[in-house]
């Protein structure tokens, strides 16, 4: 069997390069599905375990907002892996929403998603309009992280 080895171009680094984007069903079955993809993105970027679990947590509360609160068929998830840096993108062509009613304290009837993310996250870029939201959401890594190829 004739089998080739893919190799990178010099100076190119492994995993950094154009954004990952699936679609997903609004269905909670696929929620892992989204968390096993953002693990991955997180070791690409050089995460630790701990890290990878707070991006894990903050693509299921995103995603599951969706699936709640969005009243579509499917959603768009948009990953990248930077040296360092994570970026994650939902995006979906529900009806929107006011961003400024969830500057509200969480309460009883919810509000507590973004919340979690927020504190999840480095950033988060938030937009909403009558063709759909996005949610961007931005995490680096922290600086005890080692780097397994130093």
């Amino acid at each position: 069997m004739n089998r080739k080895t893919a190799r990178t171009k010099e100076g190119e680094e492994m995993g950094f390069s154009d954004p990952i984007s699936i679609r997903l069903p609004s269905r909670p079955e696929y929620v892992l599905l989204a968390r096993l993809v953002v693990a991955q993105v997180g070791q690409l970027a050089g995460f630790g375990p701990e890290e990878i679990y707070d991006l894990k947590l903050a693509v299921t509360e995103a995603a599951t907002n969706v699936i709640r609160h969005a009243a579509v068929d499917s959603f768009e998830i948009e990953y990248q892996a930077r040296p360092k840096v994570v970026e994650i993108t939902v995006i979906d062509t529900g009806g929107g929403f006011e961003v400024d009613d969830l500057t509200r304290t969480p309460d009883g009837q919810g509000g507590f998603g973004l919340t979690v993310i927020r504190g999840l996250v480095d950033e988060v870029i938030l937009n909403s309009t009558s063709e759909g939201t996005r949610l961007k959401m931005i995490r680096r890594a922290s600086s005890s992280v080692k780097n397994t190829d130093e």
